[in-house]
């Protein structure tokens, strides 16, 4: 497997060029070095960072490289600063361009000296394009001393790691923790609709007016409901009326004509191609055959 953090010299990568080390420095566990290449042809390939890698383009502008991973729904263009946790398999297509990059290698020996052993990178997800000005400044000051080291560049380089290494950790943590409470908020949205559809099967039940009377904008409101569920709203709502008619059909004190307007159908036609295509039979031989069966 690809280590992206590791010395290409001698790997015979396909597709790059040029590949050189400029600048490298060690520190407690954390590799980090300047290094430079080209992608000199199309390729892809599968790759897996034996540490958390962290990488920043100091080529300015770098065009869109795509990264894959299963914690992500399809690929994704990566950004100036690329955060990949160690134990995944990405899929790489890189750009073809010279590139010039800061890399970082984050050890857990490190992490557990920082953080005291809370395991604070366990569970963190890769993100492709981390928009941190805080974080960004202090790559570019640790690529400016590595590039020109001065006095007591040992310890002003392992500050600098130490000081992005937890100014990472609170972007990846905050970013999450949003994450889960727009996740949140969703399912309170969607618990509203599928109230909101139970109380009223037997209206029309249009994408506008569920979105209105639950109090989300029409352009969000399927969306949210098949992220969420899996199903699509209008499948939803169909389930939901066939299930009805069934508990409907059970008694034999309502017409079926009655069945269908309380189950949102307009015609008794309507009502029985749409029960017939969920359970195969109409809804007049379901009933006798709920009949026969008690």
């Amino acid at each position: 497997m690809f280590r992206p953090e590791s010395d290409w010299r001698g790997q015979n990568r396909p597709g790059v060029e040029g590949f050189a080390i400029e600048r490298a420095f060690s520190v407690r566990g954390v590799d980090v070095d300047i290094r430079r290449f080209e992608w000199v042809s199309p390729c892809e390939g599968a790759l897996s960072p034996a540490k958390h890698y962290l990488d920043f383009s100091l080529t300015t502008p770098s065009r869109r490289s795509l990264l894959e991973v299963d914690a992500w729904k399809g690929a994704r263009p990566a950004g100036d600063i690329l955060f990949l946790p160690r134990d995944f398999t990405y899929w790489g297509t890189p750009a073809i361009e010279e590139r010039r990059l800061l890399c970082l290698a984050i050890g857990e020996d490190f992490l557990d000296d920082l953080f005291e052993g809370e395991q604070l990178f366990c569970d963190l997800l890769p993100c492709a394009d981390i928009q941190r000005p805080t974080l960004r400044r202090t790559l570019e000051a640790l690529a400016g001393e590595l590039a020109m080291p001065g006095f007591a560049t040992a310890t002003l380089v392992e500050s600098l790691i130490i000081s992005l290494t937890v100014d990472l950790a609170r972007y990846l943590h905050d970013r999450e923790s949003a994450h889960a409470q727009a996740g949140s908020a969703s399912e309170r949205q969607v618990r509203r609709i599928v109230d909101y559809v139970m109380a009223n099967l037997e209206g029309a039940l249009g994408i506008g007016e569920i979105a209105r009377e639950c109090g989300i904008s029409t352009r969000h409101v399927a969306r949210i409901f098949k992220d969420i569920s899996g199903v699509s709203l209008g499948e939803f709502v169909t389930r939901s009326r066939i299930a009805l008619a069934k508990e409907l059909l059970t008694g034999d004190t309502l017409q079926i004509k009655e069945i269908s307007w309380r189950c949102g159908f307009r015609s008794t036609s309507a009502f029985s191609a749409a029960f017939r295509a969920a359970t195969s039979v109409t809804p007049r031989d379901y009933r006798e055959g709920v009949t026969r069966r008690h």
